[in-house]
């Protein structure tokens, strides 16, 4: 599987679409959106790594509702919903802000 990082996105958009631009370029396991204080972002994960290569080439630049976005292999490993670790450290029971405990 290959994860991809979509940057840029306006603060509106929402996973459908980010499907929707994705969908194409073949089968995908994941497609989310996140938000954050000053940015909108999201998530794509294909099945098969040539898929994302593809979709990389094509969507890499592309306009969204007038902001080009930014398409790119994803550099860390995907966050499972049911994953009990920091995503920074991997310590067990913290789900954020490394050195700080959120049980």
């Amino acid at each position: 599987m290959s994860q991809l990082f979509v940057g840029r996105l306006p603060r509106d958009t929402q996973s459908s679409e980010l499907e929707r631009i994705f969908e194409k370029y073949g089968k995908m396991s994941r497609c989310d959106v996140k938000r954050g204080v000053n940015s909108c972002y999201g998530f794509v994960e294909f099945a098969e790594t040539k898929d994302a290569e593809d979709a990389i080439k094509q969507c890499d630049g592309m306009t969204v509702q007038g902001e080009r976005i930014v398409v790119e292999m994803a550099t860390g490993a995907a966050k499972r919903r049911n994953d009990s670790s920091c995503f920074r450290c991997g310590t067990e029971g913290k789900y954020s802000r490394c050195g700080v405990a959120w049980l």
